[in-house]
C-alpha cells in the first residue's frame, strides 16, 4: 500500500496542472458566491443603459460594423469620453451634457469614423443614401418597465 501512495504521490508532482485542478475543485466547491462568479460584472444591473447608432438623412438604422468596420459599443466608448472632456471640466455629468456639448463629442466622433467609412458596403446599402447621422438614446427601468428616450442627434454628415 505505501508503494502505491508513493507512485501517486510521484505522479501527483509530475502533473502539470495540478494547480489548475486544484483551483477547478475549489470553484465547484465555492460556487456561485461573490467573488467567484462566472458574471461578475453582471452582478447587478444598472436602471440606465444607452446606445449609440447610425442611421442614414431619413433615419433608418444602418449596420455600423459593415459600414465602418467597428461596433456601436466601442463608438459609445469614444462618443462618452468625448463627452467626458467637455464635461468635466466644467464639474458636470456627462448625463447633464448640453445639446450643444453633444454636438461637439459627437461631431469629433463623426471626425474618426468618417475616414474608415467602406463606400462600397454603403452602395449595398441602396442609393437613396446621401447622408449618415448619430443617434445616443437612453433606456430606462422605470418601475418594472422599460422607458426609452428619445433619440438625440449628436452628429449629421453629408455624403
Amino acid at each position: 500500500m505505501a508503494k502505491f501512495f508513493d507512485r501517486l504521490q510521484r505522479y501527483w508532482r509530475g502533473l502539470q496542472i495540478r494547480h489548475v485542478l486544484i483551483l477547478t475543485v475549489f470553484l465547484m466547491v465555492v460556487g456561485e458566491q461573490y467573488p467567484f462568479s462566472n458574471f461578475p460584472m453582471y452582478s447587478r444591473l444598472d436602471d440606465e443603459s444607452d446606445v449609440l447608432f447610425v442611421t442614414d438623412q431619413n433615419d433608418k438604422p444602418l449596420p455600423m460594423h459593415t459600414l465602418f468596420g467597428t461596433g456601436t459599443a466601442s463608438q459609445k466608448k469614444v462618443y462618452i469620453t468625448e463627452l467626458k472632456k467637455i464635461c468635466n471640466p466644467k464639474d458636470r455629468d456627462t448625463r447633464d451634457a448640453l445639446p450643444e456639448e453633444q454636438r461637439e463629442a459627437g461631431g469629433k466622433l463623426m471626425e474618426k469614423l468618417f475616414p474608415r467609412l467602406k463606400r462600397e458596403k454603403l452602395a449595398l446599402q441602396g442609393d437613396h443614401i446621401t447622408g449618415l447621422r448619430l443617434y445616443y438614446k437612453v433606456f430606462t427601468l422605470d418601475d418594472g418597465n422599460i422607458a426609452a428616450g428619445k433619440p438625440v442627434l449628436v452628429a449629421e454628415r453629408p455624403l
